[in-house]
């Protein structure tokens, strides 16, 4: 199995994370995008999701409770955190 990096970041404005490997860094590739805001849930109802992602935290497999790794997401305008398993 070959070894790679990957990095993670919080779009605030449309409430998502993307996730890019960059095992080769001069072609970064997107690897995936994951959003579970609800548009058409309202913010103040709490029926939109997550909303607004502002801490991201990678927790690798040896340091989880799972032994898989983990992605911890803040999201500061929905007030919710968010963990995500990294397979």
């Amino acid at each position: 199995m070959t070894a790679r990096t990957y990095a993670f970041a919080g779009l605030e404005r449309v409430s998502g994370i993307v996730a890019y490997d960059l095992s080769d860094p001069r072609r970064p590739v997107l690897a995936d995008y994951v959003s579970t805001r609800d548009f058409a849930g309202s913010v103040e109802d709490g029926t939109a999701g997550d909303v607004g992602p502002e801490g991201v935290l990678f927790v690798p497999a040896g340091d989880s409770p799972t032994h898989r790794p983990l992605l911890v997401v803040g999201n500061e305008v929905s007030g919710t955190t968010a963990i995500y398993e990294i397979r």
